[in-house]
């Protein structure tokens, strides 16, 4: 009976553990997964947001958690997770979304099978902190590939992956600035990541691009302090960036501020990053561990 009772205290304390683990910690990978976008101070736009949003302060904002692509992997979190909701909100939250709110919400919100909550309770950092440390990971990583860009109107990004599929670009805004068409020879990789180099950039091209670019490629303006899209494909980690949009975005973006006319649409980065260190546990959840632990191991030799 000792025994039984302590394995089902060891169970318990498993289980304290894993769930205070994921809700203390998510990983870059984690958060790349399961939302659309995370912006650390301003979030205003007048279109749509297909996927979950995680914003500071929502300023203003039209129909959010819309026509999700069904690829962002199963969250804790809400469709919108805001610190605080501004009194210009007037929001369409779709397709059963919550909104989450930690602070103060002055803002207007239309459910359609979703409701206002305050749960589970989190910080900016905690979704700023794993990204930024993603984008100068990136930003330190050595090129392995090649961009032809001397015809502006084919430039192209070659890819040379190594084994495990990863092809690395380095280059600087000004010289993505003159791009017209941009084109992608991926050569067998599966995952690519883009160092932009450079304090802002106002996208100028067209991409000949699949669902794949959207789902495979990082473009790393970790240096940027003011970006404008006319349309872009790929994830963007920009985490001193103002961002502004005309047309719509396909794929994650991570911000400091934005400001959009122009769609957010969630496709979720499929791709491997180059290390995602595992979840450490609480260390009060150690402790539980293994005081559980230590009770399976007495109640045996008292058997």
């Amino acid at each position: 009976m000792a025994y039984t009772k302590a394995l089902a205290l060891a169970t318990i304390c498993g289980s304290v553990m894993s769930s205070q683990g994921h809700a203390a910690a998510l990983t870059a990978a984690d958060i790349l997964g399961q939302f659309n976008a995370v912006i650390t101070n301003n979030f205003t736009s007048n279109s749509d947001v297909e996927g979950r949003l995680v914003a500071n302060d929502m300023v203003g904002v039209a129909t959010l958690y819309n026509n999700q692509r069904g690829t962002a992997a199963a969250s804790a979190y809400a469709a919108v997770n805001a610190i605080t909701v501004g009194a210009g909100v007037n929001a369409n939250v779709n397709n059963g979304g919550n909104v989450n709110v930690q602070g103060v919400n002055s803002g207007n919100f239309s459910f359609n099978g979703g409701k206002l909550v305050s749960t589970p309770a989190f910080t900016i950092a905690n979704f700023a902190t794993p990204l930024t440390n993603l984008a100068t990971q990136l930003a330190a990583l050595a090129a392995n590939s090649t961009v032809n860009g001397s015809d502006p109107n084919n430039f192209t990004f070659n890819a040379a992956p190594n084994a495990q599929g990863l092809a690395i670009f380095s280059l600087t805004a000004a010289s993505l600035e003159t791009s017209r068409n941009i084109n992608f020879n991926l050569n067998g990789a599966t995952t690519i990541v883009v160092d932009i180099t450079g304090g802002s950039f106002t996208d100028a091209g067209n991409f000949n691009a699949a669902d794949f670019i959207n789902r495979h490629v990082i473009w790393d303006f970790s240096q940027a302090t003011s970006l404008a899209f006319s349309g872009w494909h790929g994830s963007i980690l920009a985490p001193l960036a103002s961002v502004s949009n005309t047309s719509a975005m396909e794929g994650d973006l991570f911000a400091k501020n934005f400001t959009g006319s122009g769609e957010l649409h969630d496709f979720t980065f499929a791709g491997t990053l180059p290390s995602d260190p595992s979840r450490v546990p609480e260390p009060a959840s150690i402790l539980l561990l293994g005081a559980g632990l230590a009770g399976v191991w007495r109640a045996r030799h008292r058997a």
